[in-house]
């Protein structure tokens, strides 16, 4: 069998060990494929014996008619492409010897020896390719091993009246039923091969997150599956070899979608798993997030809606974001209260492409909540400062000596509690709070960074109410 057989053998034998989804077998999954190819190549080499040696006679006379009609140039070729996938091969499994020792998962020491054991084999061969191109271009002329040395002088004593064709022995009996599996295979191995590579580039950093030199090892597995696939397609001796190659495209074309879709919700799945607010539904392509508060009552649907869509455009929440939006999922947030009511705020495919759209940094989100939270309040950064003003009512005058001292206290603490539920620290700011009155005299509280730092706790930014609003209800407008 050709070498695009081996690359679909090993790529079922790892579907079927995902398939089985045994955890033992998911443990030594590599042991066990390595078992499974193994065992697969003896029983089709020991049932199918003339026809792999039929084929390897083919080959061998393909070398020599090379010898025979001096080739040189052609020869060198196919010399200087098996130093390449040879080379190609040590980099591939080099590689990912080196990524299981940077691999913050259990691998067994199995695996270990075996990637070591290849690596060394596949070190040795692409050395031995590299001699032997470097010799052949020494040469100048086609270089013949022993094994074809010794027959060579009497293939071309009956070459001399015979043509390559008659050179040939007779095909052996179900041959042509194992070239159209040869086929068969070749165009699977370069569907695989294009897929395999297709999804590395479009979910890069996220499949292996952890090792970037995991996913180069496995791009040059996908491109050398390629590589075998076409060549194997290509070695046909009919007119058809362009009609099968071209279908390889064809079936990488109509695997796209699915395989894209079924890649979009296994991810999206996984990045939500492990927050227990987050749920996804892959049938309904839903994201539901659920929040409990003390009363549905105190919330407004429409402000609720707006608070989340800003919050939700913020950097932090972007890769989540591209992961909603590639499978169109519909987002929801389900407001519960002790009580048991609840409010649903729905966030459509559109709506959510256009957050994910938006470039919002984390200050702008931050002014953009406070700006929704305080309405009517002036909002803005100042560059060392976030600064709230209010507004004082019109009939309310400047406040005496002994109002002013209660009021301060009251605006520190305002000012304290606000800094730590909105995290200003986190955006290298300190906060200052304002009431201006109508005269234009005011009265603020300033907290600087520093300080901040020191007093700042762990409140996320989306966990602040409106009821901190309530403290200057009676001097806003």
């Amino acid at each position: 069998m050709k070498t695009s057989f081996y690359f679909v053998l090993w790529q079922f034998s790892w579907l079927l060990i995902t398939l089985l989804d045994i955890p033992f077998l998911n443990k030594y999954g590599f042991f066990f494929s390595c078992i499974i190819v193994f065992f697969a190549d003896h029983i089709i080499k020991k049932f199918l014996k003339k026809q792999i040696e039929y084929q390897k006679e083919r080959e061998a006379c393909a070398l020599m008619e090379m010898a025979y009609n001096n080739e040189y140039k052609q020869y060198k070729r196919q010399v200087f492409s098996q130093m390449i996938v040879y080379t190609v091969t040590f980099a591939y499994i080099l590689l990912i010897f080196i990524s299981l020792f940077m691999s913050h998962s259990s691998v067994s020491l199995i695996d270990y020896i075996l990637w070591g054991g290849f690596m060394i084999l596949s070190g040795v061969y692409s050395s031995w390719h590299i001699k032997t191109y470097i010799k052949v271009v020494k040469a100048g002329r086609v270089i013949l091993d022993e094994r074809f040395q010794n027959v060579y002088q009497e293939y071309k004593d009956e070459r001399d009246t015979s043509t390559f064709e008659d050179m040939l022995l007779p095909s052996p009996k179900y041959y042509r039923a194992i070239s159209m599996a040869n086929v068969v295979f070749a165009i699977l191995s370069v569907v695989i091969g294009l897929i395999t590579n297709i999804i590395l580039y479009l979910y890069k950093g996220e499949i292996y997150s952890n090792s970037d030199l995991l996913q180069i090892g496995l791009t040059l597995y996908g491109m050398l599956a390629v590589y075998c696939g076409i060549k194997d397609l290509l070695s046909i001796s009919n007119n058809q070899k362009y009609l099968f190659l071209l279908l390889s495209i064809v079936l990488v074309v109509v695997l796209y979608v699915p395989l894209t879709n079924y890649m979009n919700k296994v991810s999206l799945s996984a990045y939500i798993a492990d927050d227990k607010n987050l749920i996804y539904d892959a049938e309904v392509n839903l994201v539901q997030e659920t929040r409990i508060v003390d009363d549905i009552n105190d919330y407004e649907s429409t402000y609720m809606k707006r608070r989340f869509i800003v919050i939700l455009s913020s950097e932090v929440n972007k890769k989540m974001l591209k992961k909603i939006v590639r499978n169109k999922a519909e987002f929801h947030v389900v407001y519960k209260d002790t009580l048991g009511e609840k409010m649903i705020i729905k966030i459509t495919p559109s709506e959510l492409k256009e957050i994910y759209n938006q470039t919002k940094s984390y200050l702008d989100v931050s002014l953009e909540v406070l700006k929704l939270d305080f309405n009517g309040a002036k909002v803005y950064d100042d560059g060392e400062f976030i600064n709230l003003e209010f507004l004082v009512d019109g009939n309310a005058s400047y406040l005496k000596q002994s109002e002013q001292t209660d009021l301060s206290t009251r605006l520190a603490d305002f000012t304290r509690r606000c800094a730590e539920d909105y995290f200003i620290a986190s955006l290298n700011r300190g906060m200052r709070v304002r009431l201006i009155f109508d005269n234009q005299q005011f009265i603020e509280h300033a907290l600087c960074l520093g300080e901040l730092e020191k007093e700042e706790k762990n409140v996320g930014l989306d966990e602040l109410g409106k009821e901190s609003e309530s403290l200057f209800n009676i001097f806003l407008h």
